[in-house]
């Protein structure tokens, strides 16, 4: 009953002139069919299929970017911050969850690998700091997941008290995709 509401909404939404539901509408049917024979293990693979096709037209973005009090333990574990202040040169930990980053396959390993600017500008937009390449983070899995984050730990020495934004843009190396997210921070 579920899958067949799933692929009801799927059909209302992605048969309005979106390619994506060449891929994403008969998996879910396929799925549908699979559960009905009580083929569960291959019911959810197909779905997976559908959201891997989703997933590989999105654009570079996050399901989810805060800051957090202290590193994640892993995708989902983590302890937002009540505020986004922070003492001079206090470590400040961002959490994010992109979507829409691409995999490369080679022998039994899916590679992803992102590249990682920052830029800090003040309340009114002035760019203060620009860093390209301040992070690498790449995965080797046999899967492609999905369920990934990171973590990203900023430490600004001399900053003066005030109101600024962090700006940090992932680069896909595989799929050329980029996104950015945007956390306000105060100094005090």
């Amino acid at each position: 009953m579920m899958l067949r509401a799933l692929v009801g909404m799927l059909g209302a939404v992605f048969f309005h002139g979106c390619a994506v539901a060449q891929d994403i509408a008969p998996k879910a049917q396929e799925a549908e069919a699979l559960a009905g024979q009580g083929m569960f293990v291959e019911a959810i693979a197909a779905l997976d299929e559908a959201a891997a096709a989703l997933w590989d037209r999105a654009p570079l973005t996050m399901r989810r970017a805060l800051w957090v009090t202290e590193t994640p333990s892993g995708f989902g574990a983590y302890k937002p911050r009540e505020n986004n202040v922070f003492a001079p040169g206090a470590a400040m930990i961002a959490y994010a969850e992109p979507i829409g980053f691409g995999w490369r396959q080679s022998g039994g390993l899916w590679t992803m690998n992102l590249v990682i600017d920052l830029l800090i500008k003040s309340k009114d937009g002035a760019e203060l700091l620009r860093k390209a390449e301040f992070q690498k983070v790449e995965l080797a899995s046999r899967v492609r997941n999905r369920e990934f984050m990171t973590h990203l730990t900023y430490t600004f020495t001399g900053i003066p008290p005030g109101e600024y934004v962090v700006d940090t843009t992932l680069h896909d190396t595989v799929s050329g995709k980029s996104g950015t997210f945007s956390l306000p921070f105060v100094i005090r």
